[in-house]
């Protein structure tokens, strides 16, 4: 018994050993670490440090029991502190942490903090030791110290990425192999210079997505460098003169997307023999591929796309081939083929040579002779000829094929899948193919992508395709395919996501299988000669967001279950020969959609521009891979006296608790009313119901539509009077009411009295502009509406004239300013000459130094004294139709371009919010100093989401223009006008304030600022 009593006490203490360490923190550890916490964090949101503390009865509470501290378990002392991704916020005092002798790794990524990391001299003295410290993912936007962690002489990776600092840090100290200063603002080319030429014991050294200018400095001392990064800049000049110097080790150069040019290598690059990786896409080298390639011979992935190359592909390029694994030539002007070379790349997996000018047999002759080969990507290019599938059997690693958008023609091959079982997407759109659809396609039994769309092929999809077991995509629309969608879809797998088939010839109905295909997310049967009934069941496709049926010969009634589909954002049932009621339940899912699931499709959308002369508000279509020009001649573009064309990319209008945004019912047989609750449906932009035989009122909830642009309510049998909350709809730039039996006044409010008369006539009953005015009679009906209107006129002057006098005093005031400040208006000489004329097409100059505007014209004047007529020109093109909504005939709409509200992408509709929105672009415009889109500014990016970044990361003084910063007297009223300018940038529209309000604003800035603007 004693002896057991003695395992176990024993046993406890082993355990009890493992639990905690032999040693505890010293005192000095411990005042270290909490002075950090009190000086650093001024929140802790998730309460991550609430342990962190020596209160109570321990009053040496152990902080390697603390949250984030690791401690040795030699000795117990504190070797390292990890708080990453803790939401901590705080000017961050490093100064404590240094004073840990044995803290070794710092890692403090994914918070908030801020500051520009000093500490004092006492600090400086210390000899700290750190050896990696991670402050990546932070809010830091000021200049770091040069003498930033220089006491740390066993430092050996410093991360910064992903903060906003503008440069600072160097010289660092002699111990750093790794650091990482992506993604921040660093302008300082000093740094840069130095890190390049003092770089003797870097290892790794990334600077990319900053805003680094000038000429790449020479690295001649670069000799264990084996990462460097410096993409995403704006580097210029000659590329073929900077010196790599010794070069001996680095691995992975990427210097993408900057302006370097040149027409050759460097010469002393041939001394990066150990090169694994050159990225030298999106430059403007504006020459032919250079010819310096043999002694890469480590070389597996080059990257050379959109650098505006052109001519033939060099052959020597083929001297890599030894050892490349990808090859990127995307988005060049390059001619001809692959050169023979080629055939020796044997290791080479992925080949992107999209959006070129390749011709010829190259397919045949170098492709097929790639056994390595697992992506090949050659659309947009003028590759003819039969489909080259059976030369590509000696690749028989491959899963993607993309040949869309050439001219290839003949008949699709029989027998792929024997050859090429790996096969994931076939992808042939765009092209001249004939015949039909192999059944053999069948035995692909890994495919998931098949894309046949705009070809000529006929006759049915063989049963095969359909029983494919990975099917995610089948993308078959604008062909001659004929037959029926069989009962057995989905049968066997639901993996089906895409179902488009629109604009073919496909009879029968609507297989109820159909309703089993559960991951369905996009399906477009459109344009066919289906008949019957939509399947019931059709509420348990849960992830259906867009379902295209129009313009069939569909019949009966509209199911209720389609209310049930929870994502359903695009319903088209138009120019059917459905009837019976139209289901309240579609507006079922009112606040319940959650965006992103239909997210980042390539789409088009023909839009019709004719009004109820042409049936339905649009057509929209699948358009991966697609010439715009093709689309252009569609036959079904020509279908109607004025279409217009959009392409982009699928956006949310959204963030949350969504609705239906396009609802499309017109051309049918339908009866009854018209529900009440479709007027919750707050993100509705098209609703289209005409040419049914609706009966009953306009309803009142209508009022409710509040991002509603478009609304067709023609040729039916409506009665009763046109609801006067249609006049608040703020975003209405399309109504028809027409050929209806609606009586009354046309309400006065909002936009009603713009519309055309023709969208109002064939109402016996309606009166008011734009139709006849009406009659003053003894009912009360039209005594009310006779007063309304004058109240409302009344209003309207009293409106008017209180604006007149505010202009009258406003010009009184700029006036007396001017003469003020004229003496010193007298040194600066200048004018604008040839100011454009409403077409954009005339040009303007300036010359000299233009007069100073006092900005009174866009409202506000003292902060911004410095800028000029000319700059006001400058932000806006000069007034040009360029900047104008709406501009062109095809038009192809991809993020923000210029001014363009964000909702305009959804309803492609112009309105006054959406005016309010352009006009925070110019005052944005005005405060940064930037233009609204400026790739080597933003990238991919624009003025409005990089300054909503900065403002989101509380970094708003770097918004604005320095020299408007250095005007301290006006500096407080900025802060006010960017306030402003977010409020009118808000995405959602309906939280926008109206112009009128702006004026408000800026009124009340006045009177509490106390500044001369008007």
């Amino acid at each position: 018994m004693e002896m057991c009593s003695f395992a176990y006490r024993f046993l406890f203490f082993l355990m009890c050993s493992n639990a905690f360490p032999a040693f505890l923190a010293t005192p000095e550890e411990v005042s270290a670490l909490m002075h950090f916490k009190r000086s650093s964090i001024d929140s802790d949101p998730k309460g991550f440090l609430q342990n962190w503390n020596v209160g109570g009865s321990n009053s040496r509470s152990n902080p390697c029991l603390w949250t984030g501290v690791v401690c040795s378990a030699a000795d117990g002392r504190v070797g390292s502190l990890n708080l990453g991704n803790m939401g901590l916020t705080g000017r961050l005092n490093l100064e404590h942490l240094m004073a840990l002798p044995r803290l070794r790794d710092l890692d403090l990524r994914g918070n908030f903090f801020y500051g520009n990391l000093s500490y004092s001299s006492t600090a400086s003295s210390l000899l700290c030791g750190f050896e990696t410290v991670d402050l990546s993912s932070n809010s830091f936007n000021e200049t770091i110290p040069s003498e930033f962690l220089t006491s740390c002489p066993r430092l050996v990776s410093l991360n910064l990425s992903r903060n906003s600092i503008p440069g600072g840090i160097f010289p660092f100290g002699a111990s750093v192999r790794h650091i990482d200063l992506s993604r921040n603002r660093i302008s300082d080319h000093g740094l840069l210079n130095y890190s390049l030429s003092s770089c003797s014991g870097l290892s790794y050294l990334n600077f990319s997505d900053n805003k680094l200018a000038g000429k790449l400095g020479d690295m001649p001392s670069c000799t264990n460098l084996t990462i460097l990064d410096l993409s995403y800049n704006h580097l210029s000049g000659d590329f073929s003169g900077v010196d790599f110097g010794v070069c001996g080790s680095i691995t992975v150069l990427d210097l993408s997307y900057n302006g370097l040019n040149g027409t050759a290598l460097p010469l002393s690059m041939a001394n990066c023999r150990q090169l694994e990786e050159l990225n030298l896409s999106g430059n403007k080298f504006t020459s032919k591929i250079p010819s310096f390639w043999k002694n890469f011979s480590n070389l597996q992935r080059l990257s050379l796309a959109h650098s505006r190359f052109s001519g033939e592909i060099s052959p020597e390029l083929g001297d890599t081939c030894g050892t490349l694994v990808e090859l990127n030539l995307a988005g060049n002007s390059l001619s001809g083929g692959l050169p023979s070379t080629f055939i020796s790349c044997s290791l080479l997996q992925t080949l992107d040579l999209r959006e070129n000018q390749l011709s010829g047999d190259f397919i045949e002759q170098v492709v097929s002779a790639l056994p390595a080969l697992r992506y090949l990507h050659l659309p947009f290019n003028n590759i003819s000829g039969p489909v080259p599938f059976p030369a590509l059997g000696g690749c028989p690693l491959l899963e993607v094929i993309d040949l869309g958008s050439n001219e290839l023609t003949g008949e699709i091959p029989t027998g792929i899948c024997s050859y090429l079982p790996n096969l994931q997407r076939i992808l042939l759109p765009n092209n001249f193919l004939s015949g039909t659809v192999p059944s053999d396609l069948g035995n692909c039994t890994n495919l998931r992508t098949l894309d046949l769309s705009f070809n000529e092929l006929s006759d049915s999809i063989p049963p095969e395709i359909w029983s494919l077991p990975e099917l995610v995509d089948l993308v078959i629309w604008a062909n001659n395919l004929s037959g029926e969608i069989p009962e057995s879809l989905c049968s066997s797998s639901t993996s089906l996501e895409t179902l488009i088939l629109s604009y073919n010839m496909i009879t029968g109905g609507i297989p109820s299988s159909l309703t089993k295909c559960v991951n369905l997310i996009w399906v477009s049967l459109s344009g066919n000669r289906l008949t019957g009934r939509i399947p019931s069941d059709i509420g348990n496709l849960q992830s259906l967001a867009i379902l295209q049926l129009g313009n069939n010969m569909l019949s009966g009634e509209i199911p209720l279950e389609l209310g049930s589909c929870r994502n359903l954002i695009w319903l088209d049932l138009a120019s059917n020969e459905l009837s019976g009621p139209i289901p309240g339940s579609l507006a079922s899912q009112t606040g319940l959609i959650v965006p992103g699931i239909v997210s980042g499709k390539q789409f088009a959308f023909l839009r019709n521009e004719a009004g109820n002369i042409c049936p339905g508000a649009g057509v929209l279509f699948e358009f991966e891979d697609i010439r715009a020009e093709r689309l252009a001649n569609f036959s079904l573009v020509h279908s109607c006296p004025a279409t217009r064309i959009y392409t982009g990319t699928t956006v949310y209008t959204f963030p949350s608790n969504g609705s239906m945004i396009y609802l499309d019912l017109s051309y049918n047989s339908l009866s009854g009313m018209i529900p009440n609750n479709f007027g919750p449906m707050n993100y509705l932009q098209v609703l289209n119901v005409g040419h049914n035989e609706l009966t009953g009122t306009i309803p009142e909830t209508f009022g409710g539509l509040r991002m509603i642009g478009v609304l067709d309510l023609s040729h039916n049998h409506l009665t009763g009077y046109i609801p006067g909350g249609l006049g608040t709809l703020t975003f209405l730039s399309d109504l028809d009411v027409s050929n209806n039996n609606l009586t009354g006044p046309i309400p006065t409010t909002g936009q009603l009295t713009t519309f055309p008369a023709s969208r109002y006539e064939n109402n016996s009953g309606l009166c008011g502009l734009p139709l006849r005015p009406c009659t003053v009679k003894a009912g009360d009906h039209d005594l009310r509406d006779s007063v309304g209107r004058r109240r409302f006129f009344g209003g309207s002057i009293l409106i008017g004239v209180l604006l007149s006098v505010l202009i009258v005093l406003s010009l009184i005031l700029v006036l007396y300013k001017m003469k003020k400040h004229q003496k010193n208006d007298e040194l600066r000489v200048g004018y604008v000459e040839s100011l454009p004329t409403s077409s954009g097409t005339a040009s303007w100059k300036l010359s000299g130094v233009v007069e100073p505007l006092s900005i009174n014209v866009a409202i506000f004047e003292k902060p911004l004294r410095k800028l000029t007529f000319a700059h006001l020109l400058e932000a806006t093109n000069g007034f040009s139709a360029d900047s104008l909504i709406g501009s062109g005939g095809v038009s192809t709409l991809a993020g923000t371009p210029g001014y363009v509200p964000p909702e305009y992408y959804q309803s492609f509709r112009c309105t006054t919010k959406g005016d309010v929105y352009s006009y925070g672009v110019v005052l944005l415009e005005l405060l940064s100093g930037k233009k609204p889109i400026d790739p080597s500014e933003f990238g991919d990016n624009n003025l409005v989401g990089w300054g909503k970044l900065l403002v989101k990361e509380n970094r708003c003084s770097e918004i604005f223009d320095p020299d408007l910063m250095g005007m301290k007297s006006g500096e407080a009223e900025l802060y006010q006008y960017l306030k402003i300018a977010c409020e009118c940038l808000d995405d959602r529209p309906l939280h926008r304030p109206t112009m009128i309000q702006v004026m408000a604003m800026f009124k009340d800035l006045q009177v509490d600022t106390d500044s001369d603007f008007v």
